[in-house]
Formats: C-alpha cells, structure tokens, sequence
C-alpha cells in the first residue's frame, strides 16, 4: 500500500478536492461555487479541520469538520460540540484506511478544541445534508457506525411536481376563514420587517434569520416579493415561509397558533408563487416523518431521501 500524506486543506487544493467529491458522492452535486460558499466563505472555516489525504500526489480522499467559533444568531450556545459535515474517500482507495485516518484527524481536531460531541451533520448553517443518506451511501452508514457513531433519528428530504399542484378548496375556504378572523397571508413589504424579525427570534432562533435578512436584500435588489410570504395577525406576524430557487422552506407557524390552517395555507401559496416563476420542482432536504404525515404529503410531495443523523461522544 502507498503511503497516505494528509495534510490541512490549502486553496492550490480547491478544484481537485471539488473534483474528487463529484467523483465521490454521487448524489449531491457539488460544484466549486457551491463549494465556496458552504465552506471557504463561512466564518467558522478552519483549514486545520479540513484534513486532505494524498497518495502518490494524488488527492484521494478529504473531511470537513466545523468547531463553531461565532455563534449562530440568538441560537442555544453549542460551544460543547463539532459537526462533521463532509467525508470522501475515492472508490479507487476505498476500504484502505483513509477513511479512518481522515476521521481520526477530524476527531482529533475537534477535540482539541475542546469539544465533548460531535455530529454529523447538522452544522448551520452550512450543512450539505442533514446526516448519511442511507440508500446512496450505506456504506459510508457502515462506517461511522462501525467507528463508534449512533443513530439519533432519521431526517427525510421530499420533492413535489409543481406541475401537478393544485390547490383543494378547503385550503382557498380556510385562507378566507383566516382572513374574517383577522390573519393576513401575504408576500414580503418592507412594512412588516420588525415584526418578522420579532416572530423569528421568537419561535425560530438561529439561522432562519439569515435566510430572510438574505432574501429580503435580495428582494430589495429586484427579485420577486413572492419568494417569502408572511401571516399576520394584528401587527404581528405568526407565520412563515420562503423558497429560494426550488428549495422550498424554511415554513414555519408560531406555536400558539398551529392548527388552524396556517401552515397549509402558507405552503401552498409559496408553492404556487414557485409555479408561477417557472419552476417544474420543489424539493427540501430536511423534515420528519410525522410533519410529511400532517403538511407535505397532501401538496404532492414524496420521499426521495432518507438520512441518518449520527453523534459520538469524544
């Protein structure tokens, strides 16, 4: 076997650490931009967590591991943990011991910053996938398994045909209900800013800030109002929901005012604003079975992944 250099990531590395993860995880397409933006721009980015293993001269094999140093807005302190968030081993150098050793170095990175947990992968907010797909990648779920890594639970992602969207009438008759009973769905003004941000910190803290301070600005800067809708109920907002893209969500209702359709209505405005921009897909990577169960399934939505979101105690 040749011998195995790893050494902290470093920029002259980019487009062949890129290319080996499009080599290497087929199902999430990464490209150098989408690269940059989730890894080398974000302010917790530390080349020392980012091993590269080397064969021959060759990149082989990389691992991305995050030990926050800036806390996510108005988010619970999560200084005691460390997320993992990539791992690549290239088929070729499989079943080697690269694998390992790359793990083992981010372990240890982790630890010396002093942190008792780590995760893979809920790392906001620049996660790739929320855990191990366990269909696309089961053998990567082996190995963190088999590593000392358990199961917390399993996250699904879901895509919806915006072709076949239609709309049920008890939703229209419930959003008109909503609207004698004072609660106001509509899409971004400029007007409803401060009382967003309150429900936000509220009910959401953490990175659902970013995603409406983000596509406000952009918003403001011409895009169409129609990307984030807002609830609201006598000068407060109640609801929310946005898509960027075909992502569509964050969604989410103040916890006082669940069940009474809110969501629903929401939901299907925002999907229908997607349509109407021209997109044939929606999809999201990150919900549970029981919400799929209450919300999404009746918009068209299906299952197209499953993961698992694994911790170790370090």
């Amino acid at each position: 076997m040749n011998k195995v250099q790893i050494t902290p990531f470093s920029g002259d590395l980019l487009d062949q650490v890129v290319l080996l993860l499009q080599q290497t995880l087929h199902a999430d397409p990464i490209s150098r931009s989408l690269f940059v933006r989730k890894v080398l721009i974000d302010p917790n980015f530390d080349p020392d967590g980012a091993p590269v293993a080397i064969v021959n001269g060759r990149i082989v094999g990389f691992g991305l591991s995050v030990a926050r140093r800036l806390p996510l807005e108005d988010a619970p302190p999560d200084w005691d943990r460390g997320y993992i968030t990539l791992l690549a081993v290239h088929p070729q150098h499989q079943r080697q011991g690269i694998g390992t050793a790359l793990l083992q170095h981010m372990e240890d990175y982790l630890r010396s910053r002093e942190r008792k947990l780590v995760l893979v992968s809920p790392y906001a907010p620049n996660y790739f996938t929320p855990g191990v797909d366990v269909n696309a990648y089961a053998g990567g779920l082996r190995f963190f398994l088999k590593h000392g890594y358990r199961e917390v639970y399993r996250p699904i992602s879901m895509d919806c045909n915006l072709l076949n969207l239609r709309v049920p009438e008890w939703v229209q008759q419930r959003e008109q209900t909503l609207l004698q009973e004072g609660v106001t769905v509509e899409p971004y003004c400029p007007q409803l800013i401060p009382a967003l941000f309150r429900f936000l910190r509220a009910e959401f803290p953490g990175d659902w800030q970013r995603f409406a301070r983000e596509a406000i600005a952009r918003i403001e800067q011409g895009d169409t109002p129609t990307r984030l809708w807002v609830a609201h109920e006598k000068g407060e907002v109640v609801g929310y929901s946005h898509f960027e893209g075909e992502r569509f969500g964050p969604i989410g209702v103040a916890q006082s005012q669940r069940g009474r359709g809110i969501g629903q209505v929401l939901m299907y405005r925002t999907l229908q604003a997607m349509r109407l921009q021209g997109l044939h897909t929606a999809f999201f990577l990150w919900s549970d079975d029981r919400t799929a169960e209450r919300l999404y399934n009746a918009a068209g939505f299906t299952e197209t992944r499953r993961f698992a979101l694994l911790r170790k105690e370090l």
